[in-house]
């Protein structure tokens, strides 16, 4: 992802236009001249001995999605500039870096191609490129979990409320519906959307805290990530506002028929914070709980 413009420098600037090869707007101001419409076509695979299956996007599993992206409710005590910046945030989309709003996601996205080298076949890509998409979800923080006695988990997680429940359970159908077999829905999850992120790699057993944590609070900060301004992952806490950005990947387990099944889930790329929540009220020595882990 490539964001190289700040909100002020946009307002300044539209040499955007035609310059396809920068990769780079800012989400800030602008995003109806970004936003593009794709084609909502089903893509047809040929299989062996000629047959040809339908391939799974988003569009035949959301052949209508919703435009309930916020509930008035969820953002009533955030000033005008900030509800106008969620908004944005809620609908953008930009098909030159792969971005889009989990609620504006490219309807032709599917499974990537297999490549024997950088594979993409289980990660979820536009089909025209081969390209991950970049997803962003705004919501608050529900809960964490990174660390455990100080030392990071192998694997990490972040639950978040979207600001719209509808939002949430389409999210859930999605994942559902791209899983492999199909599942059913748990209404006891779909109000929630949950990110993981490994902190280790697969030929090591050593363990990196995720520190790609930012602070968006000030309007044009998301730019590059190496531009936008370091917010520290212990300062997060439940009830903050974040944009979360992820994508959407499948992984292999075994199920209780003893045959493998693919399931879809959510990886994190990056937090960044909007608004910082108000401070829970202390208790006992003050340490800092994340579900249940001090960090």
């Amino acid at each position: 992802m490539n964001l190289n413009k700040s909100a002020d420098e946009e307002e300044e600037s539209s040499v955007v236009a035609g310059k396809r090869a920068t990769k780079a707007i800012s989400p800030e101001v602008g995003i109806e001249d970004h936003t593009t419409t794709p084609s909502a076509s089903t893509t047809v695979v040929k299989r062996g001995g000629g047959a040809i299956q339908a391939t799974i996007t988003v569009k035949t599993i959301i052949p209508h999605p919703t435009n309930f992206l916020i509930d008035p409710v969820e953002v009533e005590d955030y000033a005008d500039e900030l509800k106008i910046r969620i908004q944005k945030l809620s609908e953008y989309c930009n098909a030159n870096a792969n971005i889009y709003a989990l609620g504006k996601l490219l309807p032709t996205a599917t499974w990537g191609p297999y490549r024997p080298v950088n594979d993409r076949s289980k990660i979820l890509c536009d089909p025209a490129t081969g390209e991950p998409l970049t997803i962003w979800v705004v919501g608050h923080i529900a809960k964490m979990w990174f660390a455990k006695f100080g030392k990071p988990e192998s694997q990490a997680s972040l639950t978040v409320m979207p600001l719209s429940q509808t939002l949430a359970k389409q999210s859930g159908v999605l994942l559902a519906k791209f899983s492999s077999p199909m599942l059913s829905l748990n209404p006891q999850t779909t109000h929630m959307i949950r990110a993981i992120k490994w902190q280790n790699t697969r030929d090591s057993d050593e363990r990196m805290l995720f520190d790609a944590v930012y602070d968006a609070r000030k309007e044009g900060s998301l730019k590059t990530y190496n531009e936008r301004p370091i917010w520290k992952l212990t300062d997060l806490k439940p009830g903050d506002l974040i944009l979360l950005e992820m994508k959407m990947s499948r992984y292999s387990r075994k199920g209780d028929d003893n045959k493998w099944h693919s399931r879809a889930q959510y990886e994190m790329i990056a937090i960044s914070l909007l608004c910082m929540g108000e401070m829970p009220e202390e208790e006992g020595q003050g340490s800092h709980h994340i579900d249940g882990l001090a960090i």
